[in-house]
């Protein structure tokens, strides 16, 4: 099974530098950490999808992704979730 926080600890690989993921109770959220960067959060919401929001952004959600049940899919869903905190990061860099 994997739980937001893998996905966590998944990307924070990605991301590499300073970028750390710890887990939520019971593995029920991740929270990724970097220095001079907003705190990003995933969870599941009510529907199933896991969903990756920024702490500091007032519109809640940024992204969020169905789940998948293959290795492959799951490596892709780490990935874009990668790719969506880099995006917010650069975008909120330029503000």
């Amino acid at each position: 099974m994997t739980t937001p926080a893998a996905v966590a600890d998944r990307v924070a690989a990605i991301l590499g530098g300073s970028w750390k993921a710890s887990p939520g109770p019971w593995k029920s959220y991740g929270r990724l950490d970097a220095r001079d960067a907003d705190t990003y959060t995933l969870d599941v919401d009510n529907h199933g999808e896991l969903c990756l929001r920024a702490n500091l952004d007032p519109s809640g959600e940024i992204a969020s992704f169905r789940e998948v049940h293959t290795a492959e899919g799951i490596k892709a869903v780490t990935e874009a979730v990668a790719d969506a905190i880099r995006q917010h990061h650069t975008s909120a860099d330029q503000e």
